[in-house]
This record gives structure tokens, C-alpha cells and sequence, in this order.
């Protein structure tokens, strides 16, 4: 029994000790837009980042990424198309997806990847008033989504936000020339009787 908990406590510490040895790929991403207030009609941009892109290996170089957006309600954001980064070529109609690109050689890490990378811009219009939830994702059963590593095997893209679509408000001089013209028929309504 005391060699039993001997081997159970030295696996522990090996496992322990190997653990903290590992680096695990810890990429996220986030939505991020200049636009606070949409309104219906209004045509804006998602910026797709990626954070840490290298944190797994930093020796590693990035080839290619895929995804596609979806909205939670339908009928209230149009796709209008992406701008991916200069850095790839834009593979998105080649290969079917909302944003996609490739870089041959691939893109290393460096100051200006490092921390934030912008993949691509996605360009949507507001086509109804509510609340919706904008998402990215990548299915790694299709390979030429998620993110394409040289060294490592793909990785998932995932990332969520929401939005508030507003209706177009009436500016204030429309409502004074509507209640002019309510004004003056009122005015020719009283001199005619």
C-alpha cells in the first residue's frame, strides 16, 4: 500500500511539473466596431481581431484563416461582403466563406501581430429596428476554416457581440413643417366657412 501511494504521489508531481513546462494556445477574438449608434438604412463595419495569435508557439506562422458570420434574428443585418487583411489574399468566394484569406510565405510573429491582428472587416447594413447578435465562426471540419498554422493544428474562430438597430429618427424640422402645414390648412379651413 505505502509503494501504491509512493508511485500515486510521484505521477502526481510529474504531471505537475509537466504542466506548468506546457504552454496552452489561449487566442481570442473580438468584434470591434467605431459604430455606437446604427440605425436602420446605415451601412457599418466589424472588424474581425484576433488576440495573441502566437501565444502557443511563437516561432509559428500563420498560412490562412476562414470563417462565416451569422446574425441571431434574421431579417435584421444584411451581409454586404469583407475586406480581409492586405497581408492575405482574399479566398473568400474561392472557397465559399464569409472572410477568407491565405499568406504564402505565411505570417509570422512579430511587434505588430503579436498582441492584436486584424483578420478581416465585415461590412453589414441594418435593414430593421431590435436587437441582434452578431457571430464569427469556423468549422474545423472544413479545412479551410479556423486558423491555419504552419507548426500547429487548426484552431477555432469564435467570437460574439450585440447590437441595438434603432429605427431612423425624425429630425426636429420635419415636425415643425408638418405641424405648419396642419397650421395653415387649419387657417384656410376658417376663412372659407
Amino acid at each position: 500500500m505505502k509503494n501504491l501511494i509512493c508511485a500515486i504521489a510521484l505521477c502526481s508531481v510529474s504531471l505537475l511539473l509537466t504542466a506548468t513546462n506546457c504552454r496552452a494556445a489561449t487566442i481570442s477574438f473580438s468584434l470591434e466596431t467605431t459604430t455606437n449608434n446604427i440605425h436602420v438604412g446605415d451601412v457599418f463595419d466589424i472588424d474581425v481581431v484576433a488576440h495573441d495569435l502566437f501565444t502557443g508557439d511563437n516561432t509559428d506562422e500563420l498560412l490562412a484563416f476562414g470563417l462565416n458570420a451569422t446574425s441571431s434574428i434574421a431579417g435584421l443585418l444584411e451581409f454586404q461582403g469583407s475586406s480581409i487583411n492586405p497581408l492575405f489574399s482574399d479566398d473568400s468566394l474561392l472557397v465559399n466563406l464569409h472572410a477568407a484569406g491565405s499568406a504564402f510565405p505565411g505570417i509570422a510573429s512579430d511587434p505588430s501581430t503579436a498582441q492584436s491582428f486584424n483578420l478581416a472587416t465585415l461590412h453589414f447594413k441594418a435593414l430593421a429596428a431590435g436587437q441582434v447578435s452578431l457571430a464569427i465562426a469556423a468549422d474545423l471540419s472544413d479545412f479551410n476554416q479556423g486558423l491555419i498554422f504552419l507548426n500547429q493544428g487548426p484552431m477555432g474562430i469564435n467570437a460574439s457581440r450585440g447590437f441595438d438597430i434603432t429605427a431612423v429618427p425624425v429630425p426636429a424640422t420635419l415636425w415643425l413643417f408638418v405641424s405648419g402645414v396642419v397650421v395653415s390648412f387649419g387657417g384656410m379651413r376658417r376663412k372659407r366657412g
